[in-house]
């Protein structure tokens, strides 16, 4: 009997490393989804009563819709690594330049903003049951929209973000907000990132209180936690200096710089198919050992100019973040999609895959 008892016990013992898993198997990964865009800059005719959008404004613009509501469940070539893009995407990025217009005055253009606000309203919409696109829209001013963050588009950003879907934290000028989509802590800027509500003598834009926006979001919204970080703004980070003061992008790298910062989206370039390319404070490019810096081209800025077709060329990007149990196997994908000809085709472009560290961390939106 002691000898039975004896050898139950080391049967115990030996196994009990193993006991349980077939009832606790491991949580599957969880993935954050969405997209980025730029620089729709929606322009109509010109005329004191506009009923219509230049027609390749009109042409990009909508067929730019038809993709967003089409690509979710389509499935991936194998340069893509093969799959089908995620149908519960959590929403599409904005990174400025809404409308065309509204960095000019007199004339047609009071009437021709009015027209273009509104028809970025009927395509994107808000929470994406009220607009053409059918995804929440998380956008942001670009110096199209006004180069000092003054204009009625500003007004209506901040009424917006009062109730935009999954928003954690606004700005006291109600301009910037942040967010969560479980563990990715996501933050947008507006122009671009620097201190002080108003244009600094001999540059060019008002940076509308980002940078402060900035520190106190990340110390209060991510503070320790290690949890993946992604940044937007509209102006890009190798803008001239009259563009982005150089003691604000150097006050923006080392506010940035102790944090897990996992990507920043810019916009305001036009013309060449979305890039990647990587930022130490000093220097950005493709072999640069910094931060990654995503660009997704425009997506509708085109338009009949001197009676010929210009900006025929358009991107966006498609961004999955794969969270696994723990921070060792978790990854961020970036794909991008672009046209040659206005969108009557497309291909899909470029993929940029990453190991990334995503700590087990509870957010107050988890989603």
């Amino acid at each position: 009997m002691n000898r039975q008892l004896n050898l139950f016990v080391f049967l115990v013992i030996l196994f009990a490393p193993t006991m349980g898993r077939a009832d606790s198997p491991e949580q599957p990964p969880r993935t954050i989804a969405f997209m980025v865009c730029g620089d729709p800059q929606y322009l109509a005719e010109h005329s004191p009563a506009p009923t219509r959008l230049d027609p390749l404004s009109e042409e990009a613009n909508s067929r730019f819709v038809e993709i967003m509501n089409t690509l979710p469940g389509s499935e991936l070539p194998e340069s893509m690594d093969g799959g089908t893009v995620n149908r519960d995407l959590r929403g599409l990025l904005v990174v400025g330049d809404l409308i065309d217009s509204l960095d000019k005055n007199g004339g047609d253009y009071p009437a021709m903003q009015q027209f273009e606000w509104k028809r970025f309203l009927t395509d994107y919409g808000l929470d994406g049951t009220d607009g053409r696109i059918r995804l929440p829209v998380y956008e942001f001013h670009g110096n199209h929209d006004g180069p000092q963050g003054d204009t009625f588009i500003i007004d209506a950003i901040i009424e917006r973000n009062k109730t935009r879907p999954a928003v954690t934290n606004v700005s006291s000028n109600g301009l910037h907000y942040s967010w969560d989509w479980g563990p990715v802590h996501l933050i947008n800027l507006g122009m671009f990132v620097g201190e002080g509500e108003k244009r600094r003598d001999e540059h060019h834009y008002a940076p509308r209180a980002s940078l402060e926006f900035l520190r106190q979001d990340l110390a209060e919204q991510v503070g320790e936690s290690g949890r993946p970080v992604i940044v937007s703004h509209h102006i890009h980070l190798d803008a001239p200096e009259y563009d982005w003061p150089a003691e604000d992008l150097a006050a923006y790298y080392d506010t940035t710089r102790d944090y897990n910062v996992v990507a920043i989206f810019n916009g305001h370039t036009h013309g060449s198919p979305p890039k990647k390319r990587r930022w130490d404070g000093r220097r950005i490019g493709p072999n640069v050992d910094g931060i990654d810096n995503y660009d997704p081209d425009d997506c509708g800025a085109a338009k009949i100019h001197n009676g010929q077709p210009v900006g025929l060329n358009h991107g966006l990007l498609y961004i999955e973040i794969v969270d696994h149990a723990g921070t060792d196997r978790d990854q961020m994908h970036v794909r991008s999609y672009a046209t040659q000809d206005n969108w009557e085709t497309a291909r899909w472009d470029r993929l940029w895959s990453k190991a990334i560290r995503s700590p087990d961390v509870e957010t107050t939106n988890r989603q």
